[in-house]
């Protein structure tokens, strides 16, 4: 992987030489220009390098304020600071601020080779999990485009949860039902009085000899007074 690097320097021309250089140094680097901090931000935006070297001399505290900056407007872009020394509170700062590694003139020969290591295996990570990124983007967009019925459907699927359907009385189905319910009541009640009238009739009928024979008695007991009365 070859890193475009973008160099940010304001300590003169020889030291950006230097930098040029070492930069030059290292297949996995290629150099696509040097700016001074106020054109920094416009030539980021237009050469979108994947490296960013930065000289803090001769202003370090502006230079970090810079870093800090444009660490934040570009998160996905790494950085390497360097000064003409080692300086302990600068390199705490420039770490806190995002830098990926702190270069001082004295040593960065040979700690350069390293440093390449290290951002060529971030530059890496950061384009794998980009690259892992981007089907689940493109995934929730085409969902985003589906109607939503479609989508609800398949957000119930995603959910893997069986799905039971319960069937629901409507309101004509629970009016059939209670209909049903008074008409078989009707039918019993009907039932139960046509038992009962039955059963008085059966009883009627039962005791209608005994004043039959009263009657017929009775006909016959006049019949036989008129006899007696008008021979």
């Amino acid at each position: 992987m070859s890193l475009t690097t973008l160099i940010i320097c304001e300590a003169g021309e020889e030291k950006a030489k230097q930098i040029e250089e070492l930069i030059r140094a290292h297949s996995e680097l290629r150099l696509i220009g040097t700016v001074n901090r106020q054109s920094a931000a416009k030539q980021i935006a237009s050469l979108t390098p994947k490296l960013v070297w930065i000289e803090l001399a001769p202003e370090p505290m502006k230079a970090l304020t810079l870093l800090g900056d444009l660490r934040e407007q570009h998160p996905k872009i790494q950085f390497v600071v360097s000064n003409e020394t080692l300086d302990g509170g600068l390199i705490k700062t420039s770490m806190q601020l995002g830098a990926t590694d702190f270069l001082d003139s004295q040593t960065w020969k040979d700690q350069l080779p390293d440093v390449v290591k290290r951002v060529v295996i971030k530059a890496e990570q950061l384009h794998a999990s980009g690259a892992a990124a981007a089907p689940s983007t493109a995934a929730s967009k085409e969902r985003d485009a589906m109607p939503p019925g479609l989508a609800a459907a398949l957000a119930d699927d995603d959910d893997d949860e069986p799905i039971s359907l319960k069937p629901s009385a409507s309101p004509a189905s629970s009016s059939g039902i209670q209909l049903d319910s008074v008409h078989a009541q009707s039918q019993t009640g009907t039932t139960q009085a046509m038992r009962t009238r039955s059963k008085e009739i059966k009883g009627s009928s039962t005791a209608s000899p005994a004043w039959i024979w009263a009657v017929i008695f009775g006909l016959f007991g006049l019949s036989f007074l008129f006899y007696k009365l008008y021979p």
